[in-house]
């Protein structure tokens, strides 16, 4: 029996994975592909105070630093938002996974690619597509979108249509602004959704979708549409994909017995936006050290985890209820409309005051890891 089990390899699994080893405790870290996803189902942008906590480019991971942020709200008003103190960051999803799943390695993670999730048998025993058997004293399910342990043991996890960002992405050859993202927020692209240019360098971008579910939209017709537009139709595609994301209220209860939540799987992701990553690092790290403390016996209770995510809970759920005042085309283009011309008055007035005050809201998620892992 390993002290600690790990449902999904992606970000937030391998996370958890590697806070746990660190602690001396026995990990299998269970992925149901080969391999970290290749292309990244992920627009891959982050913020780079994120980036350098998590040293990227120590890691020899490409990123290309962002100055400009372009917002369209359906045709009718274009914001540019000049960066002076921060930058966006579009880093290499697939070197960062890579990264993380070698440090696992190092540690002495046991990984088991290749077989998804078949069934659980509470409280310690995971079955493997392959019939495969793992028992872990503590379980960390970070399985994604379908929450597949916490479903298992009776956490409610269904998801309204709404409540689900259906997303597709093509990496896109063509020639583009390479310090300037590009968004453009519901018609006629995105219904209700936004669409993104995410510039890797002067000739290749992740130009994507992202809408809410249950719209019975055509995803690949909207985002030909959107790339021969923001491209005059001189591109070529190298690979595309579609993927789910949660855009839902986060999960209230992170922790049941012997088993924690984290990352998507706890739809720890922006219900605005879809962003996720750092949520996803701060979960799985979380959840990672309180299993090996527990194991140790430094820690009583799994609780702590629930404790300490409190606020980030907290957040999001804010967040959710200001999306699903949003119900209409009128109050969705002016709420929007209203939202980003504050905020480009504000930065025109004070850039260094507002940017300081965004940096020090991921400032606490960052200090809180540093605390705690």
């Amino acid at each position: 029996m390993y002290d600690v089990v790990v449902i999904g390899g992606n970000i937030s699994g391998a996370t958890a994975a590697i806070h746990a080893a660190e602690k001396g405790v026995s990990v299998a870290l269970v992925e149901k592909n080969k391999e970290p996803l290749s292309p990244a189902h992920c627009g891959e942008g982050i913020d780079d105070v994120t980036a350098k906590w998590l040293n990227l480019e120590k890691m020899n991971c490409t990123c290309n630093k962002i100055k400009n942020i372009i917002v369209n709200i359906s045709s009718s008003k274009e914001y540019t938002i000049n960066l002076k103190k921060h930058r966006l960051v579009i880093f290499d999803r697939n070197c960062f996974e890579k990264s993380l799943l070698d440090k696992t390695d190092k540690l002495g993670v046991k990984f088991i690619s290749g077989n998804g999730l078949k069934d659980f048998k509470p409280p310690h025993e995971i079955i493997l597509d392959n019939n495969m058997r793992i028992n872990g004293r503590i379980i960390i399910d970070a399985s994604g979108i379908g929450c597949q342990i916490g479903r298992r043991i009776g956490i409610n996890t269904k998801l309204k249509r709404e409540d689900i960002g259906v997303c597709i992405q093509s990496r896109v050859q063509s020639s583009f602004d390479s310090d300037t993202v590009r968004t453009w927020f519901h018609k006629p692209y995105a219904p209700f959704g936004y669409a993104w240019i995410f510039p890797i360098n002067e000739s290749s971008a992740n130009i994507g979708i992202g809408i809410p579910g249950g719209q019975k939209k055509d995803l690949h017709i909207l985002l030909k549409n959107f790339i021969d537009d923001m491209t005059y139709g001189s591109y070529e595609i190298t690979n595309t994909f579609r993927a789910c994301v949660p855009s839902a209220m986060p999960l209230s209860n992170l922790v049941k017995d012997n088993v924690m939540i984290v990352g998507d799987a706890a739809r720890l992701a922006n219900p605005t936006s879809g962003s996720g990553i750092i949520s996803s690092i701060l979960s799985g790290g979380l959840a990672g050290k309180i299993a090996a403390d527990c194991i140790n016996g430094k820690t009583v209770s799994l609780e702590l985890f629930q404790y300490l995510m409190r606020r980030k809970i907290l957040m999001l759920k804010k967040n959710y209820m200001k999306k699903t005042k949003l119900n209409s085309e009128t109050k969705f283009i002016k709420g929007y409309k209203r939202f980003f011309k504050i905020l480009y008055f504000i930065h025109r007035l004070a850039p260094n005051i507002l940017e300081t005050r965004i940096e020090k809201i991921i400032d606490k998620d960052i200090s809180l890891m540093e605390k705690y892992i």
